[in-house]
């Protein structure tokens, strides 16, 4: 008998499992642990909706709330004070129904927003141009690497060992196709930094470019000055967080070639892990090379404002072997939620937003450096994320901390197995947290020890 929903028979599953090498779907999720996995909600039959209701709202109270909850776990996805006016402007139907712009001509509140967003992008990241947009910051990293390999016509590409490590997972896969050669810079184990003389060492007459982070991936700022004389003959890549763009000189302020990043920070939600949105911007002899697609401002033949599409690299637009990138979507929704984030706090909000992380966190940090038995991990600049080092196991710490309705630390083995982060924790403090929950937090590892 036909399904009407489902778009594929037996048959058709069966030859895709087996074109793919698995013998049935639930192999597809062999990496979930068995104990997490539900095959349904489990709910008893002829429950009245009443029922299901209160039975739903009783499931859903297990899940941490922020409401209840104090935040200090970072590593990618950040807590930050959202306004609330968002949520009503970004709910109407007009938005939520506006995909994406097949037809320019009538999707010109779309455009416009993308033409906004892009704009805010290249003020923040100081490049000269920007698409509309990203999947997150580990693609965004992903494209940056086939970009400058593609413009440099060469095969290896250097990654910093501090850039985060699940985008790190995301470059290799992407590199899998191409057969790109990713090396790997090591990182000072004193200050966190790149290690210059390994950079150095490993630039070649092969090498296409250089990815780093700026805030690295354990918080602290690396020197892009320097790190740009080194790659002069090289594409140099800055992942950013754009949060700290507020405070910081701005990558194209540096003479970098393309700057990445992710800006959940700019009022993305935390739910199921965040609200991923990643960046883009390069330098305008580059523009051709860029993945995605550019929004442009422009008159019609009666002098109306008019926004269109300038380009438009992806597969579905042009030929595909003539295709800068396979991304065939794009996070609209969330780039319109960044737009009227940015709109909302202005230049000096998120500059304040900003400084009150820095000063916050190195309020905490200072804090827990005189405890006996914890100790920052790196002596670098750092923004408003820092690592330690702990005599206690950091899943010990995190698990107690939960007890006391306080998420994070964060193990930083728990991102990657790795034997040096093994008693290294990952704390980030915003201008979201009170300074009562700040305190409370150090009292509490304090207490631990």
């Amino acid at each position: 008998m036909a399904k009407r929903y489902i778009p594929h028979t037996e048959e058709e599953i069966k030859e895709m499992l087996e074109r793919i090498g698995v013998s049935e779907i639930d192999e597809l999720f062999n990496e979930l642990p068995a104990e997490k996995r539900i095959s349904g909600l489990r709910l008893p039959d002829g429950m009245s909706e009443s029922d299901v209701s209160r039975k739903l709202k009783e499931m859903a109270e297990r899940n941490a709330d922020l409401d209840d909850y104090s935040v200090f776990m970072g590593g990618g996805v950040y807590n930050h004070l959202i306004p609330h006016a968002i949520a009503h402007i970004v709910e109407r139907g007009e938005f939520l129904t506006a995909y994406t712009p097949y037809q320019a001509e009538v999707s010109q509140g779309s455009l416009q927003m993308f033409y906004e967003f892009q704009s805010m992008i290249c003020e923040l990241t100081g490049m000269e141009v920007a698409n509309s947009s990203m999947y997150d910051g580990g693609t965004a990293c992903a494209e940056a690497m086939l970009m400058s390999c593609n413009i440099k016509r060469k095969g290896k590409y250097l990654v910093s060992e501090a850039v985060h490590p699940e985008y790190i997972q995301v470059m290799k896969t992407y590199a899998r196709g191409p057969e790109i050669n990713l090396e790997f810079v090591k990182y000072d184990n004193e200050t966190g930094l790149v290690d210059q003389e390994d950079l150095l060492s490993k630039i070649d007459g092969d090498t296409a470019g250089f990815l780093m982070g700026y805030p690295n991936f354990f918080g602290i700022v690396e020197d892009i000055k320097t790190i740009r004389e080194i790659t002069k003959d090289i594409m140099l890549t800055v992942t950013c967080n754009p949060f700290a763009l507020g405070v910081l000189t701005a990558p194209g302020a540096f003479d970098v070639d393309i700057c990445v990043g992710d800006a959940q920070p700019f009022g993305g939600s935390l739910y199921l892990g965040g609200m991923s949105l990643g960046i883009f911007a390069t330098k305008r002899n580059y523009m051709r090379k860029m993945p995605g697609r550019v929004i442009g401002k422009t008159e019609d033949i009666e002098g109306n404002t008019g926004y269109v599409m300038v380009l438009q690299t992806r597969e579905q637009h042009i030929r595909r072997e003539k295709a800068t990138s396979n991304i065939c979507s794009n996070h609209a929704h969330n780039a319109l939620v960044a737009t009227i984030y940015l709109a909302l706090l202005g230049k000096r909000g998120l500059k304040n937003a900003a400084l009150q992380s820095i000063r916050k966190a190195h309020y905490l940090a200072d804090k827990i450096d005189k405890m006996d038995r914890y100790e920052l991990a790196f002596s670098g600049p750092f923004f408003n994320e820092f690592a330690i080092k702990s005599s206690f196991e950091p899943e010990y710490i995190q698990k107690e901390m939960m007890k006391e309705m306080i998420m994070g630390p964060l193990p930083i083995n728990s991102v990657k197995q790795c034997e040096e982060w093994d008693d290294l924790m990952l704390i980030a403090d915003t201008e979201a947290n009170r300074m009562e929950e700040i305190n409370f937090f150090a009292h509490k590892l304090e207490e631990l020890l």
